[in-house]
């Protein structure tokens, strides 16, 4: 009789490799979350701010003396710029991963 062929796997081999498959997909979903929670905040965060530059309310601001300065139309105007394109980027569907 002729020993058994060897099958080209090992079956505790094969159970590691799922098992650190299976962690790294699951670190890959909590990071996914992660950063769908920080856009999501960052989008409710952005929304409250220009709501706030859209009401017409006068807005202060501290200069790097720490003084408090009223926020001009010149500055209004570009900081609603700013705020329109983190809307645009944070509040739109999320990006696609780029497969590596």
């Amino acid at each position: 009789m002729s020993p058994p062929k060897p099958s080209g796997s090992d079956p505790a081999l094969e159970a590691k490799k799922k098992q650190a498959e299976e962690a790294e997909q699951a670190k890959k979903k909590a990071e996914a979350e992660k950063i769908a929670k920080a856009r999501t905040e960052n989008c409710e965060r952005v929304q409250r701010a220009k709501a706030t530059l859209d009401s017409g309310v006068r807005i202060a601001t501290t200069n790097a003396k720490g003084e408090r300065e009223i926020m001009d139309d010149q500055a209004r105007a570009a900081e609603t710029q700013r705020l329109k394109e983190i809307l645009r980027t944070d509040c739109g569907p999320a990006p696609q991963a780029q497969a590596q």
